[in-house]
């Protein structure tokens, strides 16, 4: 397919900035130009004055919360632990195949939308076999690339706990070099033994973990009464902090696990949304970034609008610090942290001329001069409230004129209640297992 698009503003994120520049794009065989190589497309996209970016990254999701909407759940939770296990891992254990198909498609329609084209998924539902490879045929069939993981942890024993394993490693090894590959899983310190830990690291190689890290205080307070150390120093000394990994939260570090982080190769994730709605403390985004280390924004299943994520970290941020004057540094920190990720994984940022097109066009066009100086102003102020209007991935619209252009997995939609309604009395069922 030949697709020409005119007179956008291309937002290119670079080491240290994002560069803007207006001018044509065109794609053929799914590859970017900057001069036309074809003399007539067979697609037109006129986005003049609009602004363009690669295809963005939700670094943290959790798909599998998609049909919570809803779900019967009266008890009050008393504190975090009370939440995990009367809501959310009684959900989890509840779902079945038919559910997390299902709630990927809702989540890559609701993703597409929203401009992101790249979803680093945290999953967990009552099977294992399979499971990350049902999730995968799902991104695939609607164009998104990114990673699965498959949660580890201890609270459903021993048994769970190794197909759940498996299931990591035999993903991670058959989806190398794919457009949706695997980490390892790991739900968070205080639900893995060291016993449990040991197993992780002698048994997946470098695959890259994704873990939440002192989410609630009992996480670093069960770490240092057990086992006497803090969480970073508790994985490391398993050899867990691997090349590109993915922590979540970081809610509670200490300057100690800091200078730890500063001497890794990974990722710090922020949920400011999930954190607030769940009235926990918020990892300080400025005090990292101060740091030396890579953080940008994930989700963590309240939604799928990395923009949003963006806008939330940056106003908790000032709060936080009690500072009005924090917002652009930490803002391109974030958003430029979110394209190394993808780079990280191998995946094409998606504007580069002579790589797959990966493209978001968002209907904002700039009131007052728009250009590399002032983007981040623009950014921050403007086009994260505006709507995505086009999606393109290859030689593929995804999202055409604000409108999801596959039509797919139309039975589950058409049963959506009925499945839900289903998973729902298998919640109620299991209300009392945690």
């Amino acid at each position: 397919m030949k697709i020409e698009i005119l007179g956008a503003f291309i937002v290119h994120p670079q080491n240290e900035s994002a560069v803007v520049k207006k001018k044509n794009l065109y794609i053929k065989d799914g590859l970017v130009y900057y001069e036309k190589p074809f003399r007539k497309a067979d697609k037109t996209i006129n986005a003049e004055g609009k602004v363009l970016f690669p295809g963005l990254v939700n670094a943290h999701h959790h798909i599998y919360s998609t049909l919570s909407k809803g779900v019967p759940c009266d008890v009050p939770f008393k504190n975090f632990t009370g939440n995990l296990k009367q809501l959310w891992w009684t959900l989890d254990h509840s779902l079945n195949k038919e559910d997390m198909i299902l709630s990927s498609a809702i989540a890559c329609k609701e993703s597409i939308k929203q401009g992101v084209t790249t979803v680093f998924d945290h999953h967990i539902s009552g099977y294992t076999d399979n499971s990350l490879s049902d999730m995968a045929q799902v991104f695939d069939a609607f164009g998104i690339s990114g990673t699965l993981a498959f949660e580890l942890s201890d609270r459903n024993g021993e048994e769970f706990f190794l197909q759940s394993l498996k299931e990591n490693i035999r993903f991670a090894e058959a989806q190398k070099n794919k457009s949706v590959q695997g980490m390892m899983g790991l739900h968070a310190s205080f639900t893995l033994s060291n016993k449990s830990l040991q197993k992780i690291a002698e048994v997946s190689g470098d695959i890259p973990i994704h873990v939440h890290v002192a989410e609630g205080e009992i996480d670093g307070i069960q770490c240092h009464e057990k086992y006497k150390m803090g969480l970073i120093e508790r994985f490391d000394s398993f050899d867990l902090l691997r090349d590109n990994s993915l922590l979540i939260h970081c809610s509670n570090l200490t300057d100690k696990d800091l200078q730890i982080l500063k001497q890794r190769n990974l990722f710090l994730v922020q949920a400011v949304d999930s954190n607030l709605n769940n009235g926990l403390n918020v990892g300080n985004i400025s005090r990292f970034l101060a740091a030396g280390l890579k953080v940008t924004v994930g989700t963590d299943g309240m939604h799928s609008s990395a923009f949003k994520a963006y806008k939330n970290s940056l106003i908790f941020t000032k709060y936080l610090n009690k500072n009005c004057d924090l917002g652009y540094s930490e803002m391109n920190g974030l958003f430029l942290n979110s394209f190394k990720l993808k780079k990280a994984f191998g995946l094409p940022l998606g504007i580069i001329a002579g790589e797959a097109a990966d493209i978001a066009i968002f209907d904002y066009i700039p009131a007052t001069p728009f250009n590399t100086e002032q983007f981040l102003g623009h950014f921050i102020f403007g086009i994260t409230e505006s709507a995505c209007q086009y999606v393109i991935k290859k030689d593929e619209i995804l999202l055409d004129d604000f409108h999801v252009t596959k039509d797919l997995y139309k039975e589950q939609f058409q049963h959506s209640w009925d499945i839900s309604q289903k998973m729902f009395n298998r919640f109620e069922k299991n209300k009392n297992l945690y």
